[in-house]
């Protein structure tokens, strides 16, 4: 290979982690940004979300006859330090009508964050991938490729991508920079800075085939379906963003086998897209700059952005993006109340800040977006471990036998349904949020896909609205048949008489420690009083055996912040494949290669627990091996009822509250072309990015 001389590069490490929640009662989506490719183009958008069969042609946007741009660009088109517009932009731009109204170029719009290095301001932008999310969250669409479609039995996935395209340095984007993300960076051997993930690997764990037959053409080749693997480059702002965008180029002088005197250790220093001032992006702004002290980060205009507005006007309106970073929440929500940030989302988290934030609008100059909901299915949700096991010190006798006796009582659903019936939703909700939202039980988001229609509504709302309704009566009998006799004390024993104690370990799970005690200590009291059990309390926030006790099964009880929309990227909260949640360690034995995995005897439970035959654990996970094979995604859609029917007949194995909150989401009242509909619990949908932020724009 060509080697070329190796570059020094300054930069700071960056290590993101990855949180998932959701759900609530469906609002009516709001109008959404439309996007459909110019009249050019000679294939129509594919819907990701089906596979195999590629959507018919949306209504096409006549293609503009001359493009406009930013006059900051314009002025280095004048210069010549700049190609025009028509050089830069692809053959076939993506055209964006806009939610409300063609903007104006030029601003900065100054947010926050309290996530290092400005993670989660990320979605703003990071997200126009291949495939994203639409603004209304009903599925997917294309962006960043032209066009896409699959094989009959999903095994391919072909994409074609824009022809012109380029990098941000101006460089051209062509297959090329995906033959060596996965030649020369995911499959490179020694080296365990990049790995393959997992959606991208063949039913027997090897790596899927990728072909690349030409400058414009990707191909995935599995022996299974794709079509739920080709949705993860729609979520959040790591799957495309962090794992796939590579620009070949700019990599290779610090790849060991393209640079003399390069080592894996300069790859991992420079290849941060994020914080890495000029680093070649996709995105409609890249980072420019980070401030010395890690603070403040700035992402600029990227002049060869690929999409325009109908009136032919290149995005983004906006030139730039600031961030700020702020750990302090009561710092942030004091600058929010002042108008500091053009926008807020995800700045404070807390819905019953939004009486003081209403109180401060009109000095603040900003208004608050009412449609944008947390997207909880529960907030808080007590997830019910199904497995416990021994090792997590709850009790002094912490030994085999007794942590069988407190696991066969945990894995009994009269136990579950007990607590479900045996507390007042209404009066949890009036407490932690001093009474917004509305009683349910545990489920997935509201506005996920898989609760469109009909059929899809009944089935959210069977699964809402199972055992929520306050029977202590019903609950108290439940408990005795079980056994569960009161002692002496008055508390609850085992059914062989000895002391029970149920451990609720809560941590600020959904951005607020806050509404998770406030909640817990009133569920504490409630089931002490409503059904005589001896309820424990742990805060273990910060704490670094929380997750400990989470996956190897030492937990009871786990406080929540539940919420995905598309179950099949990230399943854990209805399909046991990995030791989290409430099956942790039926989870592990699916992740660790079930039957073939050897455990080494030094270490409890090391290959999990196989679920028992006929258990809900063992039928959810087969579900899950039928849905992701499955092509169709009305076919996938009524999988996801089978199992959620399961959790309805068997559960409920998370004791819902409530959900799907209303959240304080704050845009200065100059702001233009934000939709008021979205969600921000979950960050799987890459929100509030999906509306398009780079067709927002400063009317002032």
């Amino acid at each position: 290979m060509r080697k070329l001389q190796l570059i020094p590069a300054l930069l700071i490490v960056f290590s993101m982690l990855l949180a998932a929640c959701g759900g609530g009662a469906t609002p009516a989506p709001a109008p959404a940004a439309a996007e459909v490719p110019a009249a050019e183009a000679p294939a129509a958008e594919a819907p990701a979300a089906e596979a195999p069969a590629a959507e018919a042609p949306a209504e096409e946007v006549a293609a503009p006859s001359k493009y406009k741009e930013a006059p900051q660009l314009a002025d280095q088109v004048a210069a010549g330090t700049l190609p025009p517009v028509d050089q830069r932009l692809p053959v076939n731009p993506l055209v964006t009508t806009p939610v409300d109204s063609i903007g104006k170029y030029g601003g900065t719009l100054l947010t926050a964050t309290w996530w290092p290095e400005a993670g989660n301001v990320q979605l703003y932008f990071a997200v126009d991938a291949p495939i994203k999310w639409k603004a209304d969250l009903t599925g997917y669409e294309t962006a960043l490729i032209e066009s896409y479609e699959f094989s009959p039995d999903g095994h391919t996935f072909t994409m074609h991508l824009r022809k012109g395209l380029k990098w941000s340095d101006g460089e051209p984007y062509t297959s090329a920079d995906w033959k060596f993300w996965w030649e020369d960076l995911d499959n490179a051997p020694d080296q365990k800075l990049y790995s393959i993930p997992a959606y991208l690997r063949n039913s027997d764990g090897t790596p899927i085939a990728m072909e690349f037959p030409d400058d414009y053409t990707v191909v995935w080749k599995a022996d299974k379906s794709l079509g739920v693997s080709a949705n993860y480059m729609a979520q959040g702002s790591w799957e495309f963003a962090k794992t796939m965008m590579k620009p070949a180029h700019y990599l290779k002088q610090f790849h060991p086998d393209y640079t003399d005197g390069a080592t894996w250790e300069d790859m991992e220093k420079i290849d941060k897209w994020w914080q890495t001032p000029d680093y070649p992006c996709l995105f409609a702004w890249c980072n420019t700059a980070v401030s010395e002290d890690g603070t403040r980060y700035t992402y600029g205009r990227n002049p060869y952005f690929w999409r325009v507005d109908t009136e032919g006007n290149q995005l983004p309106y906006i030139d730039a993006i600031e961030v700020e970073i702020v750990a302090d929440e009561q710092v942030r929500l004091l600058n929010v109340t002042q108008g500091k940030y053009d926008t807020a989302f995800r700045v404070v988290g807390n819905p019953n800040d939004i009486p003081l934030l209403l109180e401060n609008a009109e000095a603040g100059n900003y208004r608050l977006l009412d449609g944008w909901m947390n997207g909880a299915g529960a907030w808080p949700g007590y997830y019910v471990n199904s497995w416990y096991v021994e090792g997590g010190k709850n009790y002094p006798n912490d030994t085999p036998e007794k942590a069988t006796e407190i696991r066969n009582v945990l894995r009994d659903k009269r136990f579950r349904q007990a607590l479900s019936l045996g507390i007042d939703r209404q009066r949890m909700i009036d407490v932690a949020w001093n009474g917004i939202g509305e009683a349910k039980q545990a489920t997935l988001s509201p506005q996920s896909p898989h609760f469109a229609g009909e059929k899809g509504q009944e089935v959210y709302q069977a699964w809402a609205h199972s055992y929520i309704n306050f029977d202590p009566d019903a609950a108290n009998a439940l408990l005795d048949e079980i056994g569960m006799a009161k002692g002496a004390d008055g508390f609850r024993t085992l059914p062989s008489g000895e002391p029970f104690v149920l451990t609720l370990d809560i941590s600020d799970w959904g951005g607020s420690l806050k509404v998770q005690t406030d909640a817990a200590a009133e569920a504490e009291k409630q089931w002490e009083t409503n059904l005589g059990l001896n309820i424990e309390v742990k805060n273990l926030q910060g704490q670094p055996d929380l997750d400990i006790r989470n996956n190897n099964g030492y937990f009871m009880l786990r406080a929540a912040h539940v919420a995905e929309l598309d179950i099949w990227t990230y399943p854990d909260w209805l399909f046991p494949i990995v030791n989290r949640y409430y099956m942790p360690l039926e989870g592990k034995w699916y992740a660790k290669g079930k039957d073939t995995c050897v455990p080494d005897p030094a270490i409890p439970y090391d290959c999990g627990v196989k679920p028992p035959d006929g258990s809900p654990g063992q039928r959810l996970q087969a579900l899950y091996e039928k849905g992701v094979n499955e092509p169709d995604e009305q076919k996938r859609n009524e999988i996801v009822w089978e199992a959620i029917q399961i959790n309805i007949d068997e559960g409920p194995f998370i004791i819902g509250i409530s959900g799907d909150q209303q959240m304080p989401i704050v845009v200065k009242n100059y702001m233009r072309n934000i939709p008021n509909y979205g969600v921000v619990g979950p960050w799987a949908p890459a929100t509030p990015g999906n509306t398009i932020a780079s067709q927002w724009w400063m009317d002032k």
